[in-house]
């Protein structure tokens, strides 16, 4: 059997290609939903077809096509950023670095009427 999906030499839309739904769709990139929108469009994932006014789809040779155009290329990874000391409630923050400019001082909140919250809830009994 020639010019099946498997092989990849089948015409878009042609007799044998199938129109895929989002979830086949996401099965086979492996990718979201808005990584595949954003993909589409900058041209580098296919053009999704409009089944009818409320329903698009993508053909199932395109996709096969896409995927083995990518081969073993893998994302690379996210940068990371540095991890952070926690901060515990009731220790004392850390003295910047010399030369470092230290952060404006935070403005105290202001109280709203009638929210006097009694003495007895707030003593947390340590």
């Amino acid at each position: 059997m020639s010019g099946g999906v498997e092989d990849g030499t089948e015409d878009v839309g042609g007799r044998d290609d199938r129109l895929l739904d989002w979830p086949q769709v996401a099965r086979i990139a492996s990718i979201s939903r808005s990584t595949a929108w954003r993909m589409e469009r900058d041209g580098a994932f296919p053009r999704r077809v409009r089944v009818s006014p409320g329903r698009v789809g993508w053909w199932e040779s395109e996709l096969t096509r896409w995927k083995r155009s990518r081969g073993a290329e893998t994302p690379p990874p996210p940068p990371r950023k540095p991890a952070r000391t926690p901060q515990l409630p009731g220790t004392a923050r850390p003295m910047p670095a010399p030369g470092a400019s230290a952060p404006p001082p935070r403005a105290a909140k202001p109280r709203r009427r009638g929210s006097k919250t009694p003495s007895a809830q707030m003593d947390f009994g340590f």
